[in-house]
C-alpha cells in the first residue's frame, strides 16, 4: 500500500469514523444528561405544588412517580452505554491520529528522516494508536460486563 492510499483508506477513514463516533456519543451523553436534569428539577416543584383536591393530588403523585422513573431510566442508559466515556475515548484517539498525520505530512519531530523510513514509522505509529483504541474499548466493555454480573458470596456455597 502506498502513502496516498494509506493516508486516504486507513488514516482518514479511521479518523472520520472516530470523529463521528465521538460526536454521536457526545450528543447522546449531553441529551440524556439534560433530560435527567430537567426531569429531576420538576420533581420537587411538583411535590411542593400538590393541592388538597384528591383527584388532582393523585394525578400529580403519579406524574412525580413517572418523572422519577424516567430519570432512573435515563441514568441507567447512560451507565449501560457509557456515552461520556466513549465520547472522551473516541475524541482522544481521533486527535492522536490527526496529530500523527500532521507531524508526518510536515516531516516534523520523529519524521525528519528519509521518506521510506518516515512512512514506515508513520504506519507503525498509526497502527499503535488504532490498536490502543481497540484495547481501550475492550477494557471499557469488560468493565461494563463485570458490573452487570451478579456477585456471589463464596462462603455461602
Amino acid at each position: 500500500m502506498n502513502e496516498a492510499d494509506y493516508l486516504k483508506d486507513r488514516v482518514d477513514d479511521q479518523y472520520n469514523w472516530l470523529n463521528n463516533k465521538a460526536t454521536r456519543n457526545k450528543n447522546l451523553y449531553k441529551r440524556i444528561r439534560a433530560g435527567e436534569l430537567i426531569l429531576a428539577a420538576f420533581i420537587p416543584f411538583l411535590v411542593a405544588s400538590i393541592p388538597d383536591d384528591e383527584r388532582i393530588a393523585m394525578a400529580m403523585k403519579w406524574t412525580v412517580g413517572l418523572l422519577g422513573i424516567m430519570v432512573s431510566i435515563l441514568a441507567g442508559l447512560q451507565t449501560l452505554n457509557k456515552y461520556q466515556e466513549l465520547w472522551v475515548q473516541y475524541r482522544g484517539q481521533a486527535e492522536a491520529l490527526l496529530r500523527e498525520k500532521l507531524l508526518y505530512l510536515t516531516r516534523a519531530d520523529k519524521y525528519e528522516q528519509g521518506d521510506d523510513a518516515a512512512f514506515r514509522l508513520f504506519v507503525q505509529e498509526v497502527e499503535r494508536i488504532l490498536s490502543n483504541e481497540l484495547m481501550q474499548w475492550k477494557t471499557l466493555m469488560m468493565r461494563t460486563e463485570d458490573k452487570e454480573k451478579p456477585t456471589t458470596d463464596k462462603q455461602e456455597a
